[in-house]
């Protein structure tokens, strides 16, 4: 298989990123002392690309798509299972699976059996046409403010909000991933568009990008 790469590489190796192969994917590890991003990202705001996560995008009648989820979802919520895949239903008909690399192929291919049995449900891995970038810290809402109209104070948005919108002026999809911390996915194509204005967002606040390193560091 090629090696699967972030649409935002070239912006990453502009701004020093060391790079790791991990399930097929050419991963930004680190920018520098994995510290000093954790610290960024625990006491400020840091900005980490995560487009190497796989999405599946479903589509079904509204009754059959709890039967594909796996149990009832609601909108506006997304609904992380076992496996680290978040569910994250966009309408009545259609939801996003966002997944890490090494679950997908078991994922799509359990979903596309139980779709098979369905009338007008689709199954398709559209990772390729997705990028996707955390932006966590105390001061993330305070970047995102500058980029988004979308209300992400707490009691509006807690963990596992989901809340479709335009993100500097682009069709985005943000998930209240974890305290403090935003995933925002968006078309591929306007990769690099977003991650300079993110990162232009982010100066005034001394926003740093952080590699996986840190943020599996913020996890453990």
């Amino acid at each position: 298989m090629p090696l699967a790469r972030s649409p935002v590489e070239h912006e990453l190796v502009r701004a020093g990123a060391s790079f790791e192969v991990r399930d097929g994917w050419n991963v930004a590890t680190r920018f520098g002392a994995v510290a000093d991003e954790v610290q960024a990202a625990r006491c400020g705001v840091a900005i980490s690309d995560r487009s190497w996560l796989a999405t599946i995008e479903v589509q079904a009648a509204a009754q059959h798509i709890a039967t594909l989820a796996g149990g009832p979802l609601q909108l506006g919520r997304a609904r992380r299972d076992g496996d680290g895949c978040w569910w994250c239903p966009l309408t009545a008909r259609r939801l996003l699976v966002v997944a890490p690399p090494s679950r997908v192929a078991a994922l799509h291919d359990r979903l596309e059996e139980a779709a098979g049995a369905l009338d007008f449900a689709s199954v398709v891995d559209v990772s390729a046409g997705m990028a996707a970038v955390l932006v966590v810290g105390p001061r993330a809402r305070d970047l995102l403010a500058t980029l988004t109209a979308l209300d992400l104070r707490a009691r509006e948005a807690p963990v596992g909000a989901l809340l479709p919108g335009s993100v500097a002026r682009v069709p985005a999809v943000v998930l209240h991933e974890r305290d403090s911390g935003f995933l925002v996915l968006f078309g591929a194509a306007q990769a690099e568009y977003v991650w300079t204005v993110m990162a232009d967002a982010g100066e005034p606040l001394s926003a740093v990008f952080a590699g996986s390193d840190a943020i599996e560091a913020l996890d453990a």
